[in-house]
């Protein structure tokens, strides 16, 4: 399927450091690495000031071992919190809430972690902006979602956001920040002894999530991985650019975090237009814009 191009993408690095990973103990294998840099670096001739830093490299990549599904849903669970406090709590329309998680759940279905526990929710905030925090918890604002024109462009959006959880975008970003020695360790007892590690932790991903925003290169590959998600789910894949086509009308007249917490949306709407060419019965996918007027415009 057109998934396997994006996966085929993983970088060399990030192969080598899972495969670190793999065959015996965590500890003998720490164990024997060190020794192993230390042989070689004494052989080579290097001082023990370099032989040092090497050995602590070894350190760092163990440090970015997967985050477990249980952590991943505790710090998603802490980042929603934080998200419903920001925008406004959320939008109080049950019918329109059944209906994201309906749609939202037929997109994650056919994802590639179709067994987690997704949560869809409605931000009562005017500003366009959608969030997807670890563990399958995804928020679109009221401003979003009133400005969508069908089904297809919801599904996309929603996609777009599932696919940063099933690319494990924030954890990623998460894992490299202990790199830098703000964590050394996200385990569920780790973060219940040490609650100021936690707080750090979730304020980082907050700071991230809602100020900086992710690298473009994972907004990238969450726009490649979401059309092909919706393509699954039987949605025409356009709907994601058709969105950003009315996004890109606002850039430069509206304020909001979306345009400084996200990539060009022209340099987007260019990469999903060259994606769908490979996409050879778009024609004959539905946008469902009856549905979404029955179902939110008449709401």
């Amino acid at each position: 399927m057109k998934i396997g191009k994006i996966l085929a993408n993983v970088t060399i690095l990030s192969l080598l450091l899972s495969n670190m990973g793999c065959g015996g103990s965590q500890s003998g294998q720490s164990s024997q690495q060190t020794d192993l840099i230390g042989g070689l670096g004494a052989a080579l001739g290097m001082k023990q000031q370099k032989i040092d830093l090497l050995k602590k490299g070894v350190g760092v990549v163990q440090a970015m071992e997967p985050i477990g599904e249980e952590e991943e849903i505790t710090l998603g669970e802490a980042v929603a919190v934080e998200a419903f406090s920001r925008f406004g709590g959320e939008y109080s329309n049950p019918a329109w809430t059944r209906y994201i998680n309906l749609v939202g759940k037929t997109v994650a279905e056919v994802s590639d972690r179709p067994t987690l526990n997704y949560h869809f929710a409605i931000l009562n905030s005017q500003e366009q902006n959608a969030f997807a925090a670890p563990g399958g918890y995804i928020f679109i604002t009221v401003g979003l979602l009133k400005t969508l024109k069908n089904e297809a462009e919801l599904a996309g959006v929603l996609a777009h956001e599932i696919a940063h959880v099933t690319q494990k975008h924030m954890l990623d970003a998460i894992r490299r920040g202990a790199l830098m020695g703000s964590v050394s360790e996200l385990s569920l007892t780790a973060m219940k002894q040490d609650p100021a590690m936690f707080s750090s932790v979730i304020d980082e991903m907050t700071d991230l999530l809602f100020t900086k925003g992710l690298d473009k290169d994972k907004e990238f590959e969450a726009d490649v991985v979401g059309v092909e998600y919706a393509y699954r789910a039987g949605y025409n894949p356009r709907g994601l650019e058709d969105y950003l086509q009315t996004l890109a009308k606002e850039e430069g007249h509206v304020e909001s975090k979306f345009f400084t917490t996200h990539p060009s949306t022209t340099l987007r709407i260019s990469k999903i237009d060259s994606l769908l060419k490979d996409y050879s019965d778009i024609k004959s996918l539905p946008f469902l814009t009856e549905r979404f007027h029955q179902y939110v415009k008449a709401g």
